[in-house]
């Protein structure tokens, strides 16, 4: 039997005679008739011994044998022929072959009387691929990120869609295939047409989301570029300050994300240097200068409509910080650990509602053991572990976790409706690099930025947008719409001192505008009314926070 031809019988088949479905009078029945070849009908039953399968080259005889034996033997009528055609066809689709296209022709009737029925199979093969369009990015890469689109082999839209899912994942770079009737007859064409855009991007960023105690302006610029080395690999850094006061803000970070092509997995690479001197109540200040290095390996999961990872880290964290009361160092705590990470992220949407939920766990291990010296005064030092000496019962032997929901729909009369929860949970009392903050514009608005920090705690945010009033403006308004909101947050203590608040919570209501100019300038105005005295702000002192943005 040659490569692309099954032939399936049916255990029991003897030889019958009858003409199946239409059939083509023999050669030599022909030349005595001296006519063309006349079709005739099928009658009503008939036996199947055998069906001759043709040009399959795409799926296993085991396969076919499988889908079609159920119609074999005596007394079948012209639906199971049917049926048996489209069980191939869609043993076909079910693996992703939904160009493949199966037929049943007009039958010889020499085979016809033997109870054989010919099933034509014609896979389409792929003729010439092409890649059109890219202007930003390789060509040839593109090739090789779409393998499934082989010359002469069959057309799988299932693999195909797949491949088209990971490659548009590469930043500022779109695929967009096209079909068409081969050059050579019974192929199918494909042109892949790129859509990309210079792969630089910026952007600087000014608001007033302040913590107590400190200038109220803050300046975030980043820079980044999307395709280092031609692979899609991102290198971005940033820098964040306090425009009024350096000293009370600076943060530098950089990040270099790399896909690894072929594979679901990426790799990351960041780290921040801080440099601060936060100014808190009661005359006490806190100087830190510290750095953070982490590195993280995310695996993206199978899946169409569900996008899934698993994410899988660790970092180096290394503060110094010191304690002042009246100008004068009350303590030096420097601290360094090395915790693990591990996430599960989920995102999921539609055409009316989009949802992204992240939980994740953080695990510190005894891996540096450092005796400190606590310093009073200049003369005493008394020998303290360094976890304790930055904060009193807390320990590098540590596990908390966190969750990240983001919830938003669309409703009738473009209506839009947000939902936000970030929450965490701990096993101890923990340094206060890694307790969990509320309050600013990020959580519970109305506050300052983390007025409140604890060892567990929630922030829940609900916010209602209007109807888009781009429509009623001028034509350089991408977007504007008014919103309201009602944000709630608690945290609470582990084991605090006993003159230490072990719990605060955090309520505001208010509303705002957020805008968008240009495609390229962003900003937003809210009005947070406190319904609850926090530790800065009193209940009913109405706070406004801006945020504006240019990006390119």
């Amino acid at each position: 039997m040659h490569q692309g031809r099954a032939r399936i019988f049916h255990a029991g088949a003897a030889w019958a005679a009858g003409a199946l479905l239409s059939c083509i009078p023999s050669a030599s029945a022909q030349d005595n008739a001296g006519t063309q070849p006349q079709v005739r009908a099928a009658p009503n039953s008939f036996f199947i011994a055998a069906f001759d399968v043709l040009g399959a080259k795409s799926l296993d005889q085991s396969v076919i044998e499988q889908v079609i034996y159920d119609h074999l033997g005596p007394d079948r009528t012209t639906a199971d022929v049917e049926a048996a055609r489209k069980a191939i066809q869609d043993a076909y689709a079910v693996r992703g072959f939904e160009s493949v296209q199966v037929d049943v022709l007009p039958q010889p009737e020499e085979q016809f009387t033997q109870g054989i029925i010919a099933i034509q199979v014609t896979e389409a093969p792929v003729g010439t691929v092409a890649v059109t369009g890219a202007k930003h990015h390789s060509m040839t890469l593109v090739r090789k990120q779409i393998p499934s689109l082989a010359e002469g082999k069959p057309l799988n839209v299932k693999q195909l869609q797949t491949e088209l899912a990971s490659a548009n994942q590469f930043p500022d770079r779109t695929i967009n295939p096209s079909f068409k009737a081969g050059a050579t007859p019974g192929t199918i064409d494909v042109d892949l047409d790129v859509e990309d855009s210079l792969p630089l991007h910026g952007s600087l960023e000014l608001n007033n989301d302040n913590s107590p105690s400190t200038k109220p302006l803050r300046l975030n610029a980043s820079l980044r570029y999307t395709n280092m080395w031609g692979l899609g690999h991102t290198i971005s850094g940033s820098y964040i300050t306090a425009p009024q006061d350096r000293k009370q803000s600076e943060v530098f970070s950089g990040s270099y994300t790399a896909p690894l092509l072929g594979s679901r997995w990426t790799m990351l690479l960041y780290g921040y240097k801080s440099n601060s001197n936060v100014a808190a109540q009661g005359g006490v200040s806190v100087l830190g200068n510290g750095y953070q290095i982490g590195t993280r390996a995310i695996y993206r999961l199978p899946g169409d409509k569900l996008i899934q990872s698993v994410t899988l880290g660790f970092d180096y964290k290394h503060f110094d910080q010191d304690t002042r009361v009246a100008g004068q160092i009350a303590a030096k705590t420097p601290i360094e650990y090395l915790p693990l990470y591990a996430a599960y992220g989920l995102s999921t949407g539609g055409d009316k509602s989009t949802l992204d939920i992240t939980v994740s766990a953080t695990a510190g291990f005894r891996v540096f053991k450092n005796i400190r010296c606590f310093d009073v005064g200049t003369t005493t030092c008394i020998p303290t572990d360094q976890f304790k000496n930055k904060d009193f019962d807390s320990s590098e032997n540590f596990v908390r976790g966190n969750i990240e929901v983001d919830y938003r729909r669309t409703l009738p009369k473009d209506f839009v409706a947000a939902l936000k929860f970030y929450g965490q949970i701990a096993d101890s009392h923990l340094v206060t690099n890694e307790q969990f903050a509320i309050g600013g514009l990020g959580t519970v608005r109305g506050y300052y930025s983390a007025e409140s920090v604890g060892d567990m705690g929630y922030a829940l945010s609900l916010e209602l947008n209007s109807p888009s009033l781009a429509p009623y403006l001028p034509k350089f308004i991408d977007e504007l719409r008014l919103f309201g909101f009602a944000e709630n947050g608690q945290i609470r203590l582990i084991d605090p001192l006993p003159d230490v608040t072990r719990h605060e919570a955090l309520l505001s209501v208010g509303g705002g505008a957020r805008l968008r100019l240009f495609n390229r300038i962003s900003g937003e105005v809210s009005v947070g009314l406190p319904l609850w005295n926090g530790s800065a702000t009193r209940k009913n002192d109405v706070r406004t926070t801006f945020t504006a943005k240019g990006e390119f």
